[in-house]
């Protein structure tokens, strides 16, 4: 069955509505996203922009960390500014914050979510602390985009290809492709609702995942060439240091998607991409496809994340914080026969 609003609870006390009612009262709105962004974050940011913009409302987009090269494609995406470009003594009434299970999770624009402004929280991490004025937290969606399109259908609002576009690309990316345990029978549901919408399937998974830059594809050969198996095959550690990136002449968000690479190899469970940034400073991305919380590994170093993918700061050199990833790793996977 296709869906439609009906589909949905979204009586006075759901969340729908009172977002819905939120929203409709604001006038000037800040939609936001993680650090780091990815496919989710950045396509519902700009489908939420889409639907506001359709409501009459002033609406800035606004991102903490740069765009990776790979969702340049998605229509309006560079409209979508660093905070910093923002006046310092800008305000606004209402702030959408999407995918963030905290607001430290939206990076310098959290600075802009203060003084009493209403906040809208809609995420589906299992971790989402429930900061917001109104909050929407869904752990059995397969992303915040999956979630924007029932909301959408709730409020009649009409998509067209442009968001569809965002949309599929935000569900496509989250679920890996569709193949991470959130993918459900609703999910594939949506998905085709979307491409009936003007979501092109092929041209929205060649840009992704085949249609690289030169530099890139040098970076993903250099961290690839870093593979480690540890624990009897089970646990594959990848590593990015700076000098990578320097010889490839990539970016570091050119290496959006390269932990994925950590569970292609027959035998492993768990798996990790880690990133230099500085000397005391490394940058955690974890993957596991068992029983294998990688979230609560990632908790402890003020991180989370899902229970199969998941991410962190560890403020440790590089080389420090791979032993201490690896010891966790291999505990968690013993813990997990």
């Amino acid at each position: 069955m296709n869906p439609t609003k009906t589909d949905m609870p979204t009586g006075l006390n759901h969340p729908i509505s009172q977002i819905r009612g939120t929203l409709e009262k604001a006038t000037r709105i800040m939609v936001v996203s993680h650090i780091d962004p990815d496919g989710d974050a950045l396509g519902t940011q700009l489908a939420f922009g889409s639907y506001l913009k359709s409501l009459g409302k002033e609406v800035h987009l606004v991102r903490d960390s740069g765009i990776p090269d790979k969702y340049r494609f998605l229509p309006g995406v560079d409209k979508i500014v660093q905070a910093n470009s923002l006046p310092k003594d800008i305000s606004f009434d209402t702030g959408l914050v999407l995918e963030c299970p905290s607001l430290k999770r939206a990076g310098s624009a959290a600075g802009f979510l203060a003084n009493g402004l209403q906040i809208v929280n809609i995420d589906h991490h299992q971790d989402s602390a429930e900061y917001g004025t109104v909050n929407w937290i869904d752990t059995k969606a397969s992303s915040v985009g999956e979630m924007a399109y029932e909301y959408f259908q709730a409020t009649d609002f009409d998509i067209d290809s442009d968001v569809a576009t965002c949309l599929y690309t935000a569900i496509l990316t989250d679920t890996g492709r569709f193949r991470y345990a959130s993918t459900t029978s609703r999910t594939m549901t949506i998905a085709g609702n979307l491409i009936a919408h003007g979501a092109d399937p092929r041209v929205i998974c060649d840009f992704v995942y085949y249609d690289m830059k030169a530099p890139t594809m040098i970076l993903t050969g250099r961290v690839l060439n870093s593979i480690e198996y540890h624990h009897d095959g089970r646990v594959c550690i990848l590593t990015l240091t700076a000098d990578m990136l320097a010889e490839s002449g990539a970016d570091e968000s050119d290496s959006d998607g390269l932990v994925d690479f950590t569970l292609f190899t027959k035998g492993v469970t768990t798996g990790a991409l880690l990133k230099e940034i500085d000397a005391d400073t490394t940058k955690v991305s974890l993957r596991s496809c068992n029983g294998v919380n990688v979230a609560e590994i990632a908790a402890k170093f003020g991180g989370g994340g899902h229970f199969n993918a998941a991410g962190c700061r560890v403020p440790l050199s590089l080389d420090k914080a791979k032993q201490e990833i690896l010891k966790l790793l291999r505990d968690a996977n013993g813990q997990s026969n």
